[in-house]
Order: C-alpha cells, then sequence, then structure tokens
C-alpha cells in the first residue's frame, strides 16, 4: 500500500505541472450575497453537458466547439443564461425568483442527467448534510433524510455496522441491503470482523469528502446495475477539484459524548430495593426471616459494597474530528486533496473508533479530446471493542445483572475478578483491564480514467477501479476467569488473531452518444458498455491457549497452538449494458435501460440474466395549457417499471462441496457439507413506479410522491431432501414476496426575506410487506418469536399472549384465544397469535432552519411509528424471582403484593418456576418514537468582514446530536431505535454528543 500511495502522490505531483491548450472554462456561482451555491445546475445550452457546483460553488467544464451559452440553476433562484465569450472564467450571481429545477444536474448511475428528463425514482441530498456530523460512517447520516431509505444502528459501539433498506425487506434468505457505488465503483460494504463484535467497512470513508449522495430507488434508475439492484443503489461521489485559485479549508469539531436514551424502569436496582425485592420473594415461597438473613448474607448483604455497576461501566465519551483540504487548478488540470482524524470514544468502557484518512482527486485535459483523472482514498482505522448481546463478558449485562453487594476492587484498587464471586457474570472492570479485542482495518479505494472525445457529440470512457481492505483483529482472554478459564495450564486462556484481506477490481468501458434533431425538438442520449468485476476474500486465522496473565498488548506465544485456519473465497461478474433516453421538446421522455450478467455465484445451467427497465415523465409544466397558472411552477409525472436482481448470497450455494475439518480413525478426512444446486438463480425483483413532482408559487413549496409496487420472485428457500442423501434440505429459488407503499417528501420555505429565512422540509414513508408463496405446500417457516407466514408481513412475530397478574393471587396471566376473553394460569394452555411485526408501518423526518443574517438554527427530527420491539432480556432483568441471585430492572418495582393490586408484573418469588417470564407478548413494546437528530446553531462570520481578514467562509457552530428521544410505550425498557428486526439484545446504547466546530475558509 505504501508503494501504491507514493505512485500517486507522485502521479498528483507531476500532473501539476501539466499544460496544454484546451476550451475549458472555470468559475463560481453565488446568491445575490456572494455566498458560494453547492450543487448548483451548470449545463451548457442545448447539450447534455454540465456539471454541478462543488461546496464554494465553484465549476469547471470542458466546452464543445459549438457551445454558445450556460445555462446555470438553482432551486430556489431565478435560472440565468450566460454568454459564452473568449473568457475562460465566469462568476455568476443568482436571485430568488421563479426556478422550477427540472434544469438540475442529478447523479444516475453511469453519468448524470437534467432533473427534467429523469423517469425514475432518484434521491438527492449534498456533501454539505452529512459534513461535520459526528458519526464515524456516512450511513449512520442518511437516517431521516430520504424518503424510502431506513436506517437503523443495531449497536451504538462506535465503528458498528448500520442496517439500511431501501422500500422494505426483499429477502428471506438472500441479502436486503442496497448496492453502495462509490466514484462509480461497486464497494465491499458491511461486516467482515471474526474478533471485535461488529465493523463497517464503509467506516473508511471520510464523510467530510464527499460532494453528493444520490439514492436509486426504482427500476428506472436502478436497474442498469442488474443483478445487484433489487434492493436500490446509493451512489455516492468524493469531491472534485475545480478551475481557479486555490482553495484551502479547515474544519475541526469537538465534544463528548453520552447516552441517548435510556428510560428509567430499565435501571437497575439499588442495594436497598433489591433487599426488599428478595425480602419479598423469599417469604412467598414459604422461608422464615432467619430463611432471609441467611440468603441475604450469600448475597454479600454482611459486606460494605454498593455499587452502582451500570454507573461503573459508563464514563463520559469523547468526539473529535479534525478535517483539512485544498482544491483549484487551472482551465487543464484540477486537483482535490485532503485529510482527516476522526476519533469516538464510547460511553461505555473499553470500546473507541479512531480513524486516519487520506483523499485526492486529480483531473487533467491532455489535449482537445482526451482527458484523464484518477481518484484515491487511503484510510486506516482503529476500533477497540467489548462483547455485546448475550455474551456474559458484555460490559451492559454486567451494568445491569451484578448485585450491588458485590465488591468490585481489591485492597490495592485494581479489579477484583474472585471466580467465588464473579462466577457466572464477570467484573467488566477486569474484563476491561485484562482483555482486549482490537481492530485495525487499512483501506484503500482508488481508480484511474480516461475520456476520449470522437466527435463533440459521441465519447468514449475508461475506468479501472480498485477497493482494498486489510482486516487485521487481535482477541486476547486471560487464563484466570472467563469464558476461557480452566485450571489447566496449557489450555487456559485464549488468544486469537485473524487476518481477511477483501480485493474487488472494476473495469468500466462505457460509450456514449447524444444527438439533436427534428430543429433541436428531439434529444437523444445512448449509453453503452462492458463491465468486468472480480472480488476475493481471504481469510488466515490463528489461535493458542495457555498464557499467563497480562496487560501487554505483545502477547507471549501459546503453551497450546491450536490449528491455523486458511481459507478464500471469491466471486467475479461480467456485465454488458446499455440504456437510453428520448426528449421532445424537453416536455415528454422515454427512457430505456437493458443489462446482461453473468455471475459466477449461480449454477452452470442459469449463469446469465437480463434485466431491464422502460420509463417515461411528461413536464406538464410546459405545455402550453399552463402558461396562465401561475401558482403552478413545476409539474411532472413520471412512472417506470422493470426487472433486476439480487445476486447478494454465498459465493459457493450452487456447488456440491466438502469440508475438510473431520478425522476418520484419528487422521484427516472430509466428507460433503452442501448438496449443491446447478439451477440456482437470480431473485428476480419487478418494481413498479408512479410518481408525481409538484412546485408551487415559485417553488416556494415543493412536492414529491410515489407509488411503489415490488414484487420480488424466486426467494431462495430450503427444500426438503430425503435423508438418505445425506443432507435434509437444498437451496432453490421457490418464494415470492412483495412490497407496496407510498412516499411523500415536501420542501418549503414559509418566509424569505432581505435579513430572514425559515425553511423546511418532511418526509414520510409507508410500506407494507407480505409474503405471497413458500416452497409448495408450505404455508409458514417458524423462528420463535418470528414467524414468516404467508400473507402475512416476513417479519410478523407470533407468541403468546400476556394477560398480566391475577389481581387476587399475583399468578401470572395469559390469554386463551386471540379475542382476549378468557385467561388462564396454565402456560401450556395460552394462545400463540401474530401480534404485529418488527417492521415500522411508516418512518421519516423533519427537517427546519431558521436563518437571520449571520445566524442560522438547524434541526432535524426523526419519527418511525407501528413496529414493535422485543426486549429479549426482559426474561432475567423482570423475571419475578427466577434468577434471584442477580439484579432485575425497576419495573419489577411494579409487581403484585397484595390482593387487589392491577399490574402486568406478577407477584415475586424467589427462584421462581412459574414460567412467567418465558416469551409472550409481555416483552414486546410499541417501537413508536420521535427523535431530536440533530440541533444545531451556526454563525457566520459575515462576508465583508472575513474578506478583510482574507478569508472566504469563516464559521462556528455548536451541535447536538440524538438530544432528546419521545416514546410512546410507558412500559417500554429500551431504546426504540433497534436493528431491523427490533430486537434489544443489550448492545452498546445509541450515543446522544454535544459539539462545538469550526469552518475556514481561505
Amino acid at each position: 500500500m505504501r508503494k501504491l500511495f507514493l505512485l500517486c502522490f507522485g502521479l498528483f505531483l507531476v500532473s501539476m505541472q501539466v499544460m496544454a491548450q484546451a476550451r475549458n472554462i472555470s468559475g463560481r456561482v453565488t446568491d445575490d450575497k456572494g455566498n458560494g451555491l453547492a450543487n448548483a445546475s451548470v449545463i451548457v445550452k442545448g447539450t447534455n453537458i454540465g456539471t454541478s457546483t462543488s461546496a464554494d460553488g465553484s465549476f469547471s467544464l470542458s466546452l464543445p466547439s459549438n457551445a454558445t451559452a450556460l445555462v446555470i440553476s438553482y432551486i430556489g433562484l431565478s435560472d440565468r443564461e450566460v454568454a459564452l465569450t473568449n473568457e475562460s472564467n465566469y462568476s455568476v450571481a443568482l436571485v430568488p425568483g421563479v426556478k422550477t429545477g427540472l434544469d438540475e444536474v442529478v447523479v444516475v448511475a453511469y453519468g448524470t442527467q437534467q432533473r427534467r428528463k429523469v423517469t425514475g425514482a432518484v434521491s438527492k441530498i449534498s456533501g454539505s448534510a452529512v459534513e461535520n456530523i459526528p458519526m464515524p460512517s456516512v450511513d449512520q447520516m442518511l437516517q431521516g433524510k430520504i424518503a424510502g431509505l431506513q436506517s437503523v444502528s443495531p449497536s451504538g459501539q462506535p465503528g458498528s455496522f448500520q442496517e439500511i433498506r431501501i422500500r422494505g425487506i426483499g429477502s428471506i434468505n438472500a441479502t436486503s441491503s442496497p448496492l453502495f457505488v462509490i466514484d462509480g465503483i461497486p464497494v465491499n460494504t458491511g461486516d467482515f470482523s471474526n474478533a471485535t463484535n461488529s465493523s463497517n467497512l464503509l467506516a473508511g470513508i471520510n464523510p467530510n469528502d464527499i460532494e453528493s449522495i444520490s439514492v436509486l430507488k426504482d427500476a428506472s434508475s436502478a436497474s442498469i446495475y442488474g443483478s445487484r439492484a433489487a434492493n436500490g443503489v446509493i451512489l455516492i461521489n468524493t469531491k472534485k477539484g475545480a478551475a481557479g485559485k486555490t482553495k484551502i479549508r479547515v474544519d475541526g469539531e469537538f465534544g463528548k459524548n453520552d447516552i441517548a436514551y435510556f428510560p428509567d424502569l430499565a435501571k437497575p436496582l439499588t442495594k436497598d430495593e433489591f433487599k426488599e425485592l428478595t425480602t419479598e420473594g423469599i417469604l412467598h415461597v414459604g422461608g422464615t426471616q432467619a430463611d432471609v438473613e441467611d440468603i441475604l448474607g450469600q448475597l454479600g448483604y454482611n459486606s460494605t459494597a454498593n455499587y452502582n455497576w451500570l454507573d461503573l461501566v459508563k464514563r463520559k465519551g469523547q468526539q473529535q474530528q479534525v478535517n483539512l483540504s485544498a482544491s483549484g487548478g487551472d482551465a487543464k488540470t484540477q486537483f482535490f486533496v485532503s485529510g482527516g482524524y476522526f476519533k469516538q470514544l464510547s460511553e461505555i468502557i473499553g470500546s473507541s473508533f479512531k480513524r486516519y484518512s487520506f483523499n485526492t482527486s486529480l483531473k487533467h485535459q491532455v489535449s482537445k479530446r482526451l482527458t484523464i483523472g484518477s481518484n484515491l482514498n487511503l484510510s486506516s482505522f482503529n476500533q477497540e471493542g467489548e462483547s455485546e448481546s448475550s455474551n456474559f463478558r458484555n460490559p451492559i449485562i454486567a451494568g445491569m445483572a451484578l448485585l450491588p453487594t458485590l465488591e468490585a476492587y481489591n485492597a490495592d484498587g485494581t479489579p477484583n475478578y474472585d471466580p467465588a464471586i464473579f462466577n457466572q457474570i464477570f467484573n467488566p472492570l477486569a474484563i476491561r483491564k485484562y482483555d482486549r479485542l482490537h481492530n485495525q482495518t487499512s483501506k484503500l479505494l482508488g481508480s484511474v480514467n480516461g475520456e476520449f472525445k470522437i466527435l463533440d457529440n459521441l465519447k468514449i470512457s475508461s475506468r479501472y477501479g480498485i477497493d482494498y481492505s486489510n482486516i487485521e483483529e487481535n482477541a486476547y482472554y486471560n487464563p484466570f476467569f472467563g469464558d476461557y478459564s480452566t485450571n489447566d495450564p496449557a489450555t487456559t486462556g485464549l488468544f486469537f488473531n485473524s487476518y481477511n484481506r477483501l480485493f474487488n477490481w472494476v473495469w468500466t468501458n462505457l460509450a456514449d452518444y447524444s444527438f439533436r434533431t427534428l430543429r433541436d425538438k428531439l434529444d437523444v442520449h445512448v449509453t453503452g458498455g462492458y463491465e468486468a468485476q472480480k472480488s476475493q476474500l481471504l481469510t488466515q486465522n490463528g489461535s493458542g491457549n495457555g498464557f499467563p496473565l497480562t496487560t501487554s498488548i505483545k502477547y507471549p506465544s501459546p503453551v497450546t497452538p491450536l490449528t491455523p485456519v486458511f481459507a478464500g473465497s471469491d466471486y467475479s461478474f461480467v456485465s454488458w449494458l446499455s440504456k437510453a433516453d428520448v426528449s421532445f421538446l424537453n416536455k415528454y421522455t422515454i427512457s430505456g435501460s437493458l443489462r446482461r450478467d453473468g455471475s459466477s455465484r449461480f449454477g452452470a445451467n442459469s449463469r446469465y440474466g437480463t434485466f431491464w427497465s422502460v420509463g417515461a415523465a411528461w413536464n406538464i409544466d410546459q405545455e402550453a395549457f399552463m402558461d396562465g397558472v401561475d401558482v403552478i411552477s413545476l409539474l411532472k409525472l413520471r412512472g417506470s417499471y422493470g426487472v433486476n436482481g439480487n445476486a447478494g448470497i454465498g459465493n459457493y450455494n450452487w456447488r456440491a462441496t466438502y469440508s475438510f475439518t473431520g478425522t476418520y480413525n484419528s487422521l484427516p478426512a472430509s466428507f460433503p457439507n452442501n448438496v449443491g444446486n446447478p439451477d440456482l438463480t437470480w431473485e428476480q425483483n419487478k418494481p413498479l413506479d408512479i410518481g408525481i413532482e409538484i412546485g408551487l408559487l415559485k417553488n416556494r413549496i415543493s412536492i414529491e410522491a410515489d407509488y411503489y409496487k415490488r414484487k420480488t420472485d424466486q426467494l431462495l428457500l430450503n427444500e426438503p431432501l430425503s435423508p438418505t442423501s445425506g443432507f435434509t434440505s437444498f437451496n432453490n429459488n421457490v418464494g415470492a414476496m412483495e412490497n407496496k407503499g407510498y412516499e411523500v417528501t415536501l420542501n418549503a420555505t414559509p418566509v424569505k426575506t432581505k435579513d430572514f429565512t425559515w425553511s423546511l422540509s418532511l418526509n414520510g414513508s409507508w410500506n407494507k410487506n407480505k409474503v405471497t408463496r413458500l416452497r409448495e405446500g408450505q404455508t409458514e417457516i417458524r423462528s420463535l418469536p418470528y414467524i414468516i407466514r404467508v400473507g402475512e408481513d416476513v417479519q410478523s412475530i407470533f407468541t403468546r399472549l400476556w394477560a398480566g397478574a391475577d389481581p387476587q393471587t399475583g399468578d401470572p396471566l395469559w390469554y386463551t384465544n386471540e379475542s382476549k376473553n378468557e385467561t388462564t394460569s396454565d402456560f401450556s394452555k395460552a394462545n400463540r397469535t401474530i401480534i404485529g411485526s418488527a417492521s415500522p408501518k411508516g418512518f421519516g423526518g423533519f427537517n427546519t432552519t431558521l436563518s437571520y443574517k449571520f445566524i442560522s438554527l438547524d434541526a432535524q427530527l426523526n419519527y418511525q411509528y407501528g413496529n414493535l420491539l422485543y426486549d429479549q432480556w426482559g426474561f432475567l432483568f423482570t423475571g419475578d424471582g427466577a434468577f434471584a441471585s442477580l439484579n432485575h430492572n425497576r419495573k419489577q418495582l411494579q409487581r403484585w403484593q397484595k390482593p387487589g393490586d392491577i399490574t402486568d408484573v406478577p407477584r415475586y418469588d424467589f427462584f421462581n418456576s412459574t414460567t412467567s417470564n418465558a416469551a409472550s407478548s409481555r416483552y414486546f413494546y410499541k417501537g413508536d418514537f420521535i427523535r431530536l437528530r440533530n440541533l444545531t446553531l451556526r454563525f457566520d462570520l459575515p462576508a465583508s468582514i472575513a474578506e478583510k481578514l482574507m478569508l472566504s467562509q469563516f464559521s462556528l457552530y455548536v451541535r447536538g446530536t440524538n438530544l432528546w428521544t419521545k416514546t410512546f410505550d410507558k412500559n417500554i425498557t429500551m431504546d426504540p431505535e433497534q436493528g431491523i428486526n427490533g430486537a434489544n439484545d443489550l448492545q452498546f446504547f445509541i450515543p446522544k454528543s454535544f459539539t462545538v466546530g469550526v469552518n475556514i475558509q481561505l
């Protein structure tokens, strides 16, 4: 990597000296106050050639020989036509006025396109929306910003994996995650960690280096990506240079983190509260006062220790980031270079994330016809983690379950790890001191590209890109206590070392042809190309037992080395692609795409698939009969339909494979582990989309609404086999499901004066999922408490109906039928039924900005409703005495205590055996919430003062994230933001942050 870095950096320095004659121009677009406008559209009049401005309003553009004028536009401001002269630099100011927004340039698959000609559902956000947000990865920042896109954090551990779904869940056994494409390269995403709990390859991308993000949601926009487009596509374009004076930018942000939301009912009991609870429980089961005193003594009540273990595992988290960038160039060569540092310390001990990043982009026009360029992103990030979820090393479990009476420290101040005391759940302070979980990931994402203009309207281009990640993980588990402690010096303790290397290359070759005919009334644009991709994963694991107790990161050699593991897998794609759009009078547009994909992931009999789309758009506001309708400034209808696929399965599912991990007569042996299926093929997605875009009152109000229906066929499911074959099932394409729903986005500027502006935006999404077919003869698949049933949501919850406590006896009660008119205290007679789904009925976001002169206040609220959350650990913390030697949460204080008490928490019995804590609707809660995701107060130094200080911009801001959360279930015991499946498995808490930042531009 070092040699490649030096080579690319050397190329960058040399290319800065290259000079050539070319008809290139540059410039800057501002508002009427001189502020740069990011993502303004700059189009060569009468063509599809154009670009968008960078964050400070700068742009550069290569002109065809017949260019006469530029059309510059920005939503909310008047379009401006600028005649081209012999000048090479242009400064353009836009003023408030009528703006349709249809000339805006958006990034689409394999290029850019004017908004008026887009026939698909494409949502766009600018890079400024994700700058300096105190989160490690860009996928976390998409939450609440785009209609139809659900982004949730299954863990609050810094640098952890984010779950994203676009227009619902599209598969049962294959992936439901979208495809990410960064600067034209389809990249590896997800969690490839082996030792740490959760990692995220997208955390290697510095969000401050992002120029724009486009989300492709329907067939017309996404099907050109073929077999990987079924779950949508997210295009990320990083920042590029622009001709003009070199611009330097410095950003810094510092602050602290804490827990965003932790309801009182979930907090552990105090020493006195647990004593009262235990005393009551012993007496309920016939114990005497002498029994009470004896048991309390066993539970440590003879000691003076009194700890809140949750407080012991908490700390004040920290947040830091610093970014430095420079961009500029001349008419021939443009560059952008940046470096960044990001650090986040979790509010839970032992968890942190640190990233160093470097990014550069270079573009050079060699001649009038030939342009070359390169992009390079290098990053290195470290992740320190602690155990999560169902692991008794988890500090959250320890903080909740350890008794206040247990002594945390030895007399010398070191953490107490006495196995006689901590024999089931370990002292998290000792775990933190003596154990290590460490992830070091190095990432390279780069490409070289070239474009040659055969004619002014015909060009060919080629890009070769590399996505490389090296993931090194170390795990050390001490020999004296914990999961790997034994009495044998040769086997006690464990050290685990893992290397994962992912190498992914993509070679894309395109030809673009556009022309206008019929006296410039008909505009045609055609793209065709070939793309090849290969991705390889190499894994090397080594481990051993038998270590002394150590806090050193340099671990000694193990007494007993374990068998190392060397493994590799790969897959390949080869594709032929084409797309075309035809526009008549800038009113009517039809589009289509066709892609032929071949993949090594599928059987020899069905390795190739064809994917396509058709779309149409009608710009009604351009019709003559709309001339007198001043209230409508934009009115566009569009629709699309097509077929795309899902290739997100294992690399060798179709093959008959063998495992070589077995033995026979104490000798190495192999055995078959997959029967294979040569007919295994793509899951097929057929999305229909109908949309409308409306602008009112000179676009002071804009509305975009979509109805969609996506049918998914050939879902991969297990079909049964006769056991005589040596297998019980095999993978086959037999299932089907559908998602349908609505999306609405509203943007408005209710007030706009010389000094004061109030703008707001609101988006909402409503999706309904239904499983329409399983394998022949099968109506449901149970994985309690979840069920996949034909006719129901794929995330339906199937469990017994909880009826609370008997008011007279305090015994647990369940309903015997769905009508809830009869109860029983016999758990075996309780009725199971579908009580809801983990999938929300609706979700979205609301954003508002108030600006007065040089001060602005920005707020973002996210919301979600209609889903159920599952407290997987409710059986322990509100177990009614079933785990009497562990602490409980404060919900246990609502227990039944005397006849006549009305409550849903039964009588507390010491070591209760009534099965009252068995899985039922008792541990499910409404997932409805509203969260203040972001609140930013910003001060911008007036331009007149900044210029005197030789600055183009100086800003100070204070920001808070996840500051406030409103839930709608009074009994909820968790943060309402959980993973896609809605299950609380005691993951790390979602953080809230308070930061102060500065932005300086020279």
